[in-house]
């Protein structure tokens, strides 16, 4: 006699199977369907197509859509853990940790994880990387990213004033004002951090969607080959003066967090020193 634990699992073990039949069965017949709507075949020949047009037009389709799920996956959750960076006031502390805990047991599960969840990491004590190579490689990914937000939001704001009928006329001489303003934007989330801004991960959080909307109405334009979109770095790109120029005040203009951040870790050091005396 089968016990009273077993009687459930078998049921169970039956219900699942049945379901899966009935998701197999629902497949089948939407692809007989297809065939005999959309590709106005008949039923003899839509029933021996099934398996082609699941091969063709769900497999297929699918892999291309989940690609493309994955690549604005990847997008939003690399902004996002630059934001989080940003807001937080220990955040490069808090990477080294990752780094000597997890990262050097190659533990890449719980490095992720982390990273994740960046903003549920505790707070340490100090604000300052405890080892000079994790402040060289700090300011190094500071650098970088803020050469990258240069970048996206110039592009952004050039796209926002030119969908909202605003003409940019760019000259050397104001080009330098579009990236002033596109850095100050992630910047002043940092100063925030500083700050102790209750609402600074709040203002941060908008950054991510505004790099997505850029990102996609940029790839449908070249998609769709507009000849109406208007780019600001294509401009720029393709007059050498303008070129020079924005790559001048780019190199400067992207050294500014990295200063402020060295700023900000000298007094975090002398504080704690003082504090200790």
């Amino acid at each position: 006699m089968p016990s009273s634990n077993e009687t459930p699992r078998r049921e169970g073990a039956r219900n699942r199977s049945a379901i899966g039949q009935s998701i197999i069965f629902l497949l089948l017949l939407w692809a007989f369907v297809f065939n005999v709507v959309v590709k106005e075949q008949t039923g003899i020949v839509a029933f021996f197509e099934i398996i082609d047009t699941i091969t063709e037009n769900l497999v297929m389709g699918s892999i291309v859509t989940v690609c493309m799920g994955l690549g604005i996956v990847t997008v939003f959750t690399i902004t996002k853990l630059y934001t989080q960076i940003i807001s937080k006031t220990s955040s490069f502390r808090i990477l080294e940790q990752i780094a000597v805990e997890d990262g050097s047991r190659k533990d890449w599960s719980s490095v992720f994880r982390r990273l994740l969840h960046f903003e549920e990491e505790p707070e340490p004590e100090e604000v300052v990387p405890e080892h000079l190579s994790s402040i060289l490689i700090s300011l190094s990914i500071l650098y970088l990213m803020s050469w990258v937000y240069v970048l996206l939001f110039s592009e952004a704001l050039f796209f926002v004033s030119w969908s909202a009928g605003v003409d940019l006329p760019i000259t050397v001489a104001n080009l330098e004002l579009l990236p002033t303003l596109a850095l100050a934007i992630p910047f002043s989330a940092r100063v925030m951090a500083y700050l102790r801004y209750p609402y600074a991960q709040d203002y941060a959080d908008f950054m991510p969607g505004a790099v997505f909307v850029l990102l996609l109405v940029g790839s449908l334009g070249y998609l769709f080959h507009s000849d109406d979109q208007q780019f600001f770095l294509v401009r720029v790109w393709h007059d050498q003066q303008l070129l020079r120029e924005f790559l001048r005040s780019g190199l400067t203009l992207a050294f500014v967090p990295v200063f402020s951040e060295s700023l900000f870790w000298m007094f975090d050091i002398f504080l704690h020193e003082e504090d200790e005396e």
